[in-house]
C-alpha cells in the first residue's frame, strides 16, 4: 500500500473518490494512518463547588513524535463493515484514503468515524476531496452538521480539520481504545 514514489505525481484531479465496494473494506483497514506530531492538546480539568472548568492548551513537544492511528486493523475492519457510509479515494487503481461514518437522523449530525489518508499520499488534497464528498452526501440526507473525533496528539489532523472549517465543540475522555481523549470538532453543512 505505501508507495512514496506516487506522492510527487498525485493531484486532486488524478484521484477518484467513490463509494467503497465490499472488496475495499480489507484494503481500507490496511491504509497507514500513522503520523508525526510536534504538538499535543493538553487538558486541564478543575472542579469546584458550583463550577467545572476544562481548558485545552496546545503544547509544543520537545521533539517530533511518531504516533499510531488509534484503531488497530481488526477494529477498523469491524468498524468499516458496519459503517452506513464508506468512501475511498483511489489513485491509479490503488486505495490511498478512506472515510467512514454514519448519519444520525434524530440529531441531524453525520459522524465521521474514520478519515485516513495513507502516509505516502498525504498533502495532495485527498482528505479534502473525501470531506467534500461526504459534506454533499450528508447534506442530501438532511444532516445539518458533520463531526469528527481526533486524538489530542494528532496535531496534523486537528490543523487539517480547522483549515476545512471544523471548530472545537467538546471532548470525550477515554474515547479511543487506548484511553486517549478525543477532541470533537464540528462543521455546519
Amino acid at each position: 500500500m505505501e508507495n512514496p514514489a506516487i506522492t510527487p505525481y498525485l493531484n486532486s484531479d488524478s484521484v477518484t473518490v467513490r463509494p467503497a465496494r465490499p472488496d475495499d473494506i480489507v484494503t481500507c483497514s490496511h491504509v497507514n494512518g500513522d503520523y508525526q506530531t510536534n504538538y499535543v492538546w493538553q487538558m486541564h480539568f478543575q472542579e469546584q463547588k458550583h463550577r467545572v472548568q476544562v481548558v485545552f492548551n496546545q503544547v509544543r513537544l520537545p521533539r517530533s513524535m511518531a504516533a499510531h492511528y488509534p484503531f488497530q486493523q481488526p477494529d477498523l475492519l469491524a468498524s468499516f463493515e458496519q459503517e452506513s457510509h464508506l468512501w475511498v479515494a483511489c489513485y491509479d487503481g490503488q486505495v490511498v484514503g478512506c472515510l467512514g461514518g454514519a448519519g444520525d437522523d434524530l440529531r441531524g449530525v453525520f459522524a465521521i468515524n474514520n478519515l485516513i489518508v495513507d502516509q505516502a499520499a498525504r498533502r495532495n488534497g485527498i482528505g479534502k476531496r473525501l470531506l467534500q464528498t461526504i459534506h454533499i452526501i450528508a447534506g442530501q440526507q438532511g444532516c445539518q452538521s458533520l463531526t469528527i473525533a481526533l486524538q489530542t496528539k494528532n496535531d496534523p489532523a486537528i490543523r487539517f480539520a480547522q483549515k476545512m472549517g471544523f471548530v472545537f465543540c467538546g471532548y470525550d475522555d477515554k474515547y479511543f481504545p487506548n484511553g486517549d481523549i478525543a477532541l470533537i470538532f464540528s462543521m455546519k453543512i
